[in-house]
C-alpha cells in the first residue's frame, strides 16, 4: 500500500475481493522487476465500487472477478481458478469414490458469494427434484473454512485456497463432471486508459500464459 514515506503512485489499481492468489503475486513482482520506477497504489475496494470508480477515473486498472461491465470498461480474462468441495478431515463423503453435486447436498453447503461461479450455481439450483438445499453464505473464505474444519458442513471454493488451508483442519475434494471454474479479469477504461496499464496488461497476460494450473 501507498504511504507518505514512499513516491507519489502514478499506476493506481484497484483490487476486489477473492483477486488475491500466488498468481496476481507474480504479476506485481514482475511489475516491480520490469518497472521499477513505477509506484503502484493498490486499493481494496468492493465489485460495485471498482467498477463504479474506474469509470469515474479514479483509477487506472482494476482486477475483479466479474466480467461483464459494460461498453464503457474493457474487461480482459486473465486466469482461471477451478472450484471444488471442501470438507473437514474425517468425513463420510470422503470415502466416496466419485462425488455428486447431490452428494454435497445432503449437507449444508458453505460459500463465499465473491467467487462468482454461474456453472456451478446452476448446477447446484437443477440437483435432483425435491433434493434439500441448505447452501449458506459466508462473509469470507477464512469463515467458511472455520464452519467445515467444525464438521458444520461442506465448503465449496477455488482449489488454491482449499489446498492452502489444509492446516487449518480442511481437505479438498474435485467437483464432478465438466470444471466450474472462477475467472480473474483485468478491467480497463474503454477510451483513454494509461500507457501503464497498457503495460500492466501485457504483463498480466505474460502472467496468465504461463500458468499451469
Amino acid at each position: 500500500m501507498h504511504n507518505v514515506n514512499s513516491p507519489s503512485p502514478n499506476f493506481r489499481l484497484a483490487i476486489a475481493p477473492g483477486v488475491p492468489s500466488s498468481r496476481f503475486s507474480a504479476l506485481l513482482a514482475l511489475q516491480r522487476e520490469q518497472e521499477p520506477e513505477v509506484a503502484i497504489a493498490l486499493s481494496e475496494v468492493s465489485g460495485e465500487a471498482l467498477i463504479a470508480e474506474l469509470r469515474e477515473g479514479r483509477y487506472d486498472a482494476g482486477m475483479s472477478l466479474h466480467g461483464g461491465v459494460g461498453s464503457s470498461l474493457n474487461s480482459q480474462p486473465l486466469w482461471r481458478e477451478r472450484m471444488a468441495a471442501a470438507m473437514p478431515l474425517r468425513y463420510p463423503l470422503l470415502n466416496r469414490a466419485r462425488l455428486t453435486i447431490d452428494d454435497l447436498l445432503d449437507y449444508p453447503v458453505f460459500r463465499w458469494p465473491t467467487e462468482v461461479c454461474p456453472a456451478l450455481d446452476q448446477r447446484m439450483s437443477s440437483c435432483s427434484p425435491g433434493h434439500p438445499r441448505d447452501i449458506r453464505d459466508v462473509t469470507s473464505f477464512e469463515l467458511m473454512a472455520l464452519w467445515v474444519a467444525a464438521g458444520y458442513g461442506v465448503g465449496v471454493s477455488a482449489q488454491s485456497r482449499i489446498a492452502r488451508a489444509r492446516a487449518w483442519g480442511i481437505c479438498l475434494r474435485p467437483l464432478p463432471d465438466d470444471p466450474c471454474e472462477i475467472v480473474t479479469h483485468l478491467l480497463l477504461p474503454a477510451e483513454h486508459h494509461t500507457s501503464a496499464a497498457e503495460r500492466f496488461m501485457r504483463r498480466a497476460l505474460q502472467v496468465a500464459e504461463t500458468d499451469t494450473t
